[in-house]
C-alpha cells in the first residue's frame, strides 16, 4: 500500500515538474487575483484542463508572472519544493486546485502543434495572495521579517 502511494505521489509530482506549457501574457485583476493566459499541451483532451492549471500554478511557483507586479516567483528553491514537499504538492494538485483557481477557460479548440502534441490556449486565474499564503502557512515558503 505505501509501495502504491509513493509510486502515485511521485507520478503526480513528475507530472505537475513537467508541465509542458508557453506562457502567453497575465494582467493582475485584483489585489489578490491574476489572470494568465498560456498554450499548454497534452496528449489526450481531457488532460488539458489539468494541465492548463497546473501550469497556472507553476508559474506562479517557479517562474514569476511576467509583465505583473508578482513577476518574481514565489518560491525561491526551484522545483526542488516539489520534491522536499511531495505530499502537500500531491495534495495541492489533486484536490485542493479550486482553493487556488478561480477560474479556467479554454480559449482555443484542442488542435495538433509541433512534434504532434495538442496544444490549447487557456485562460487561467488563480489567487497568487491564496496560493502565497498556503504555502507559508504549509511552509513550503518562508515569511518575510520577524
Amino acid at each position: 500500500m505505501l509501495a502504491l502511494m509513493v509510486l502515485t505521489c511521485t507520478a503526480l509530482i513528475t507530472h505537475a515538474q513537467n508541465a509542458n506549457y508557453v506562457f502567453v501574457e497575465a494582467q493582475v485583476k485584483s489585489p489578490s487575483s491574476v489572470r494568465i493566459i498560456l498554450k499548454t499541451y497534452a496528449e489526450k483532451r481531457k488532460n488539458v484542463d489539468l494541465e492548463a492549471k497546473c501550469a497556472a500554478i507553476r508559474i506562479a511557483m517557479f517562474d514569476g508572472i511576467e509583465g505583473t507586479i508578482y513577476n518574481r516567483p514565489i518560491l525561491s528553491q526551484g522545483t526542488l519544493a516539489l520534491t522536499e514537499n511531495a505530499s502537500y504538492f500531491d495534495n495541492l494538485f489533486n484536490n485542493r486546485l479550486s482553493d487556488v483557481v478561480r477560474y479556467a477557460k479554454m480559449e482555443s479548440d484542442f488542435k495538433k502543434a509541433e512534434k504532434g502534441e495538442k496544444s490549447t490556449l487557456y485562460t487561467v486565474e488563480i489567487n497568487y495572495i491564496q496560493l502565497k499564503k498556503d504555502l507559508e502557512k504549509n511552509k513550503i515558503k518562508k515569511q518575510l521579517g520577524l
